[in-house]
């Protein structure tokens, strides 16, 4: 047995006082209900000190969740049993293929959960949403400078890698039949292995095998998702310097070398990214208003710890 699994056993047994927030008691068993496989994966070799330190980790949310549920409950904002059911019906018509509750309690006890732990955590997923948006959300406001002073910082750091490219086509008549095709191909990747070993000048290789003219859209530096996606991959999958074993796009083997990576500095219009930036930054500002609140809740509430 596990040494969580022991130690949510004796907790089980014991059911000791883990800490008491205003009147409201949270057991220990419910801390390593909570904490779950944090315990094998945190504190595999078990100790005294380790344990502890989790215990509190896992307490500290336990509170942080009993004093959102006592505000909700003085602010008469409670998430009902209904509310929950309401949650789960939404989630079944989501997925077509979970047709009723039955249906998914079976997928939720086949990936190894309670079906009353899954209620307990939708429970509290939909207290945050509440506690969050009733509360703290009317708080937080973000002004247009804000907003354009952030597109200016991160405009500075968005960047895409890009590579510096050679390369040359080999020409696959439209009429070649099957052995054709195949001794085109063979001749192309000992084409490439000579070039790999030094024993053809990768100049000369160009100059007697593109006939196509290939090698003029290349020599220059491309950023990533520029070119067709199989060459794409290939090309910022490459080794630098490394000649690329021969890719068939339409009538074309392509042969390619990277001859050398950097990065670009991306230029994107402040309307296409706006969105996308105040959404980062109000969730930013929740997060901090809520560990602000967190912090006050837990100064002005009574809590004893029992663990220590």
């Amino acid at each position: 047995m596990s040494l969580w699994l022991v130690g949510l056993s004796l907790a089980a047994m014991v059911d000791r006082i883990a800490a008491v927030v205003n009147d409201e008691v949270i057991a220990l068993s419910e801390v390593y209900e909570l904490g779950g496989e944090f315990f094998a994966e945190r504190c595999p070799q078990g100790g005294d000190s380790c344990l502890l330190d989790l215990e509190l980790e896992i307490l500290d949310v336990q509170i942080r969740r009993t004093l959102i549920r006592q505000e909700l409950d003085r602010l008469d904002l409670q998430v009902t049993a209904s509310d929950v059911d309401q949650a789960i019906d939404d989630t079944i018509r989501q997925y077509p293929q979970i047709s009723d509750r039955a249906g998914l309690r079976a997928e939720v006890e086949a990936q190894g959960q309670r079906w009353d732990q899954y209620r307990e955590e939708l429970f509290e997923f939909l207290r945050t949403q509440r506690f969050q948006g009733r509360l703290l959300a009317p708080r937080i406001s973000l002004n247009d400078d804000e907003v354009r002073d952030r597109f200016k910082r991160e405009s500075r750091k968005m960047t895409k890698p890009t590579a510096t490219v050679s390369g040359f086509g080999i020409v696959v008549p439209q009429d070649a039949d099957q052995d054709q095709i195949v001794q085109i191909t063979t001749d192309a990747v000992a084409l490439v292995a000579a070039l790999n070993a030094g024993e053809l000048a990768w100049e000369d290789a160009v100059e007697e095998h593109d006939l196509a003219d290939v090698s003029s859209m290349f020599g220059r530096e491309v950023v990533q998702g520029e070119l067709v996606e199989g060459l794409d991959a290939v090309i910022f999958s490459a080794e630098v310097g490394v000649v690329q074993p021969p890719l068939r796009l339409g009538t074309m083997l392509f042969i390619v070398r990277v001859d050398a990576r950097g990065e670009r500095a991306l230029t994107l219009p402040f309307e296409e990214v706006e969105e996308q930036i105040r959404n980062q930054m109000f969730q930013e500002k929740l997060t901090e208003a809520e560990e602000e609140w967190y912090q006050r809740a837990r100064r002005e509430a009574t809590i004893e710890v029992k663990l220590r």
